[in-house]
């Protein structure tokens, strides 16, 4: 316990919450574009080939999986996070 305070309270390695490295949350971003962009390519790729049985056979099986429970609308987490990238680009603008 004691090597954990003291790790804590060590100010020669400045403060815990440190203002992030602006060229790494760029990069970080633009990978998670990236990948975005690719799962958007490859979901719509996959899509274009289901038939409208096969499509709604997927869809009732994952609604099962939640007992039709399902949130409808995405959770706090994801909603901070869009919010932190979107005021993250904006200020780039």
């Amino acid at each position: 316990m004691e090597e954990v305070s003291g790790l804590l309270n060590n100010r020669e390695r400045g403060p815990i919450s440190r203002a992030l490295d602006g060229q790494a949350v760029r990069q970080w971003l633009s990978g998670q574009r990236a990948a975005a962009e690719r799962i958007e390519t490859e979901r719509a790729a996959f899509l274009a080939f289901l038939s409208p049985e096969r499509s709604l056979q997927i869809y009732l099986e994952l609604w099962s999986l939640c007992g039709g429970k399902c949130s409808k609308t995405p959770s706090p987490l994801l909603l901070a996070m869009r919010r932190a990238l979107s005021h993250m680009e904006g200020g780039k603008k």
